[in-house]
């Protein structure tokens, strides 16, 4: 037997464990969820559950109010996938090169340990806009500026109205996005971790070639940093389209349902409206949209995702 393939018989048997594991919490319950999405189970008597079908699934096809809490949590994702990655991009660069890097990387981290419900209810009350410090902050500000400026002559020169963020139907989603980037010491370790496994002397070579900072970033740096890039955006979009906690904590408090994403639906589906087959239905056309987003993005990822820089320059 070669050495290849003995290494990865060992692999399966370490892999193995995993593998049971998952089948018996995972696999296991989604195959029963499946089955009871095609009957009209309360929830409560199975013996009593009976059988419709795809009813379930086919009457998704014309729910415009799964539609639309869809629409809000594709609409979330994208632009807290952006607005989070790019900071914990920034955040990685920085602590790159910083001295003691691992006191650094540990206090952007923490937070991203916190409890979620107590985040989400501290950052309600600072972007509440009748008294909570960011708008009180804002205020202030502009009261400073304008006073400096009408000293000048120059009267009223930011005459604005401050932003109501969760108790506006437009300012909902974005102030969810700002609350989210305390999160970023998450992907920021991830980009960390990648950052430090660069090969130097790729770098090395180009500075000798008079390349300078933003050339060898973008040409150098992030094509090894995609891979991580990669990963980043898949997590991240994943725990973004099943944000719960923040919708369902703070939904009352916008206008219109901005914050009515898809899982907030799911909740009230099955628990207040009692359709726990129907629920089920609309977790697996989550899940169903889920998968087949990450399995296109990862196809699309094999074209210019390279993974051999550290062997770039042997030999």
């Amino acid at each position: 037997m070669t050495e290849p393939a003995t290494r990865k018989d060992r692999t399966i048997w370490f892999v193995a464990p995993w593998l049971i594991g998952f089948a018996l919490m995972y696999g296991v319950p989604l195959v029963y969820g499946c089955w009871l999405a095609m009957t009209d189970w309360d929830g409560i008597a199975l013996d009593k559950a009976g059988w419709v079908g795809l009813d379930n699934f086919t009457a998704l096809l014309d729910d415009s109010r799964f539609h639309q809490a869809l629409e809000n949590s594709l609409r979330f994702s994208l632009l807290n996938v952006f607005c989070q990655l790019l900071l914990a991009l920034w955040l990685a660069l920085m602590v790159r090169h910083a001295r003691r890097r691992g006191w650094w990387a540990t206090i952007f981290y923490l937070p991203h340990l916190l409890s979620g419900v107590a985040t989400w209810l501290i950052w309600a009350w600072l972007l509440n806009p009748s008294v909570g410090p960011v708008n009180r902050l804002l205020a202030t500000a502009i009261h400073s500026i304008n006073g400096g400026l009408a000293s000048i002559g120059i009267e009223h020169a930011i005459d604005i109205d401050l932003p109501l963020w969760l108790y506006s139907p437009d300012g909902a989603r974005p102030a969810l996005v700002l609350m989210n980037l305390w999160r970023a010491g998450g992907p920021m370790l991830i980009f960390l971790a990648a950052l430090l496994r660069t090969n130097p002397a790729i770098e090395e070579a180009a500075m000798l070639d008079g390349a300078g900072r933003g050339r060898r970033f973008w040409s150098i740096t992030m094509p090894q940093l995609l891979p991580a890039l990669v990963f980043n955006v898949l997590t991240v979009f994943v725990a973004s389209m099943q944000h719960f906690e923040a919708p369902y904590l703070l939904s009352n408090w916008s206008q219109n349902g901005a914050l009515q994403f898809a899982t907030l639906e799911i909740y009230q589906t099955a628990f207040e409206r009692q359709r726990f087959s129907y629920a089920l239905a609309q977790s697996i056309a989550l899940m169903a949209l889920l998968t087949v987003c990450c399995v296109g993005a990862l196809i699309a990822a094999r074209r210019f995702v390279r993974y051999d820089f550290s062997t770039e320059l042997s030999g």
